[in-house]
């Protein structure tokens, strides 16, 4: 099973330990640059994540998600987009604890972390803007 010491280690070890807020026992929160990445320990994994949009934009699911999967493949398996049961479309990484050092560390979280700084506005200007305009709702990118 994971500790709150797991997931300190690995922050020292990776030099990010100054840019990560402890948000829980095994979770932590860092800025990349207009993205939130959370980042945490269970059970024998880890996992990073960057909350994106609270749902699918309406009337586009179909051309949002061919969109989400060629992000998918231009990111090469580094992270990927998913659609969480709450509806939430987030970025995510992930891997076992076991063998994970610093470095690869350091690699997963930055490359969650970078991709999500990179697609978040970039999405936001491509299938939320209009509607929002249109409907008058803020369904910009997670603060």
């Amino acid at each position: 099973m994971s500790s709150p010491s797991q997931l300190s280690q690995l922050l020292a070890a990776s030099g990010l330990a100054d840019k990560a807020e402890p948000v829980g026992d095994n979770l932590v929160r860092l800025r990349w640059g207009s993205a939130m990445v959370i980042v945490g320990t269970s059970g024998t994994a880890i996992v990073a994540l960057a909350p994106m949009f609270k749902q699918v934009p309406p009337g586009r699911e179909r051309e949002f998600y061919r969109t989400l999967i060629g992000h998918n493949a231009y990111m090469g398996g580094m992270a990927a987009f998913a659609v969480q049961d709450d509806g939430w479309v987030v970025l995510h990484a992930g891997r076992p604890l076991k063998g994970l050092d610093g470095d690869e560390f350091a690699t997963l979280v930055s490359a969650v972390g970078r991709f999500a700084d990179q697609f978040d506005d970039q999405l936001a200007a491509e299938f939320f803007a209009k509607a929002s305009a249109t409907a008058g709702e803020a369904t910009a990118p997670a603060e």
